[in-house]
């Protein structure tokens, strides 16, 4: 004879059979409670497993859209960086809506006041369209001046948004724009880039000028800096109709470096810090103000209407 318990804590008495049944009883607790951990570890395992799956999928479409791993983390370096340097045009816009004023990182003296409006001289106008290629109306009374790179994945997604074309063409003759090359983020090609650009506007003026840096990046790769192949230059120009010798003598002597340079400090005076940078001009009165990023057309026209006096 042999002892168990039973439900009420107490002994009783019972058979082998009863013993070998108590046993039973345990084993199957037992095992029913291997399968629940078993199951809900398997549920977490399978969770895990089809969220990294998920996760992987996402991110290989993501760096097939953006050509290669290393091109989609330096397009996310280049938006990180961009949106950092749009924060105070943020944080003005919103103590605007809210009618107080935008906070700082820096220490206030608490006497501040609102900031004088940035102005040009004629002088200063005419300079920055003395070499320059204009697009449009030649007498508007607004101008566009674009400071781009040729590599800049944000200046070919605003060229192919087609941003400077839609406000020019909403604000017709009152508005016209010019292309300029910044030195921004040093992408590999750009410097060859825009260089054979200058060249271009060198031989052919305006037209051969746009035609250039539309095909460019019309036909770019958004290839972490080489987008679009230095070994293409020259056939460009000779698609162009332009004259493949004076070209390649012209990109050869590098002489247009020294403007690409001069084109980049005449930005940084007006505060561009990357590209896009488009400074809006009002030829008449000399008052500008940066949009600094690839914004929608949407903005370019509140900048516009803003410096026509337009509410």
């Amino acid at each position: 004879m042999s002892c168990c318990e039973n439900n009420e804590g107490k002994k009783e008495v019972c058979s082998s059979e009863g013993k070998k049944g108590c046993r039973g009883k345990g084993l199957v607790i037992f095992l029913l409670l291997v399968s629940i951990f078993t199951s809900i570890g398997t549920g977490y395992y399978l969770k895990s497993s089809i969220a990294s799956t998920v996760m992987e999928s996402y991110l290989s479409n993501e760096y097939q859209k953006a050509g290669s791993k290393e091109n989609y983390d330096l397009l996310a370096k280049a938006q990180r960086l961009q949106m950092e340097d749009q924060i105070p045009q943020i944080k003005q816009f919103i103590a605007s809506k809210e009618g107080g004023k935008p906070s700082t990182d820096s220490t206030s003296s608490g006497s501040e006041t609102a900031p004088a409006v940035k102005t040009l001289t004629q002088d200063d106008i005419a300079a920055i369209k003395k070499t320059a290629y204009i697009e449009g109306n030649k007498d508007a009374i607004i101008t566009l001046v674009e400071y781009s790179d040729l590599e800049c994945p944000f200046c070919i997604r605003q060229f192919t948004e087609g941003t400077i074309k839609k406000a020019q063409e909403k604000f017709g003759d009152r508005v016209n724009s010019i292309f300029k090359n910044f030195r921004g983020v040093p992408h590999e090609n750009s410097e060859a880039e825009a260089n054979a650009l200058l060249c271009a506007g060198e031989l052919g003026g305006t037209d051969k000028y746009v035609a250039y840096y539309t095909a460019i990046f019309t036909r770019s790769k958004w290839g972490n800096g080489t987008g679009f192949s230095k070994d293409a230059l020259l056939p460009l120009a000779k698609e162009l109709k332009l004259d493949g010798k004076k070209f390649q003598a012209c990109m050869d002597s590098k002489e247009n470096i020294t403007r690409f340079d001069a084109e980049t400090a005449e930005g940084q005076k007006m505060g561009v810090q990357g590209t896009p940078g488009t400074v809006v001009i009002n030829n008449q009165t000399g008052e500008y103000e940066l949009i600094a990023g690839a914004y929608p057309v949407s903005e370019f026209e509140r900048v516009i209407n803003k410096l026509l006096g337009v509410k």
